[in-house]
């Protein structure tokens, strides 16, 4: 098991916070795989740190489905699933449409300046960046989005969602043609935002959450997997 490879370990991974984010990196990364046992005290001897943030940061990552946490077992990488994804872009839909729309009543310039600035990034990346970096740039336009809303409670539970399906997103990467659709919903998107337009930048956040579900469930083979209409919660 390897967190960091060649990389030192930064002093900020001695709190909870920062191990979280460093076992969340390397699920993304693919350096822990689904199913793969996080024992604490190997990863407490390779962080350099107790074994209390690393307990605490389990629960973190718990909260935010990436590790399964069992009585007398410990932790483990989560298995996603394809019902798992569906269900989770579902609940995508309905709280990323509602940030939309409130982000459109509330965002500053200075908001408006980050989110072009993620937008750009988006662009520049493209094709040609790999998957884990087409992901974290995704991620980066979308949290903009929430943090827009000045909703710290609204940042935190679409911070959890976001977090599961980063994860998934950054096992494939956009091939050009859905690089360019995704980059033509995000232009719409934060065009509507600049124009204050919530009805529409709701709707369109809808549809691009929707959108990018199909696409995830293309990896998977279980056809029977439910899709729930537009804003519905599969299987629910």
């Amino acid at each position: 098991m390897d967190l960091l490879g060649p990389e030192p370990i930064p002093m900020a991974t001695r709190t909870s916070e920062g191990a979280a984010r460093v076992l969340r990196e390397a699920i993304l990364a693919g350096r822990l795989k689904p199913g793969e046992a996080m024992p604490e005290r190997l990863l407490a001897e390779q962080l350099g740190i107790s074994r209390t943030p690393i307990r605490e940061a389990m629960f973190i990552l718990q909260g935010e489905g990436l590790v399964d946490l069992t009585p007398n077992r410990g932790a483990t990488v989560r298995e996603i699933t394809a019902r798992d994804v569906a269900q989770i872009y579902s609940l995508r839909a309905v709280i990323e449409s509602y940030a939309a729309r409130t982000a459109a009543e509330t965002l500053t310039d200075a908001h408006l300046a980050q989110l072009e600035e993620a937008y750009a990034r988006l662009r520049r990346i493209g094709t040609r960046g790999t998957a884990i970096e087409q992901a974290q740039a995704d991620l980066a336009f979308h949290v903009g989005i929430s943090a827009a809303t000045g909703s710290q409670f609204l940042q935190t539970i679409t911070s959890q969602v976001l977090a599961f399906t980063v994860t998934y997103r950054s096992r494939y990467a956009y091939p050009s043609r859905q690089s360019g659709t995704a980059n033509r919903q995000h232009r719409a998107i934060l065009d509507a935002l600049r124009d204050r337009d919530g009805d529409l930048a709701e709707t369109l956040m809808r549809e691009h959450v929707t959108w990018s579900r199909q696409v995830a469930l293309e990896h998977f083979d279980d056809a029977a997997v439910p899709v729930a209409p537009p804003g519905g919660i599969a299987g629910a």
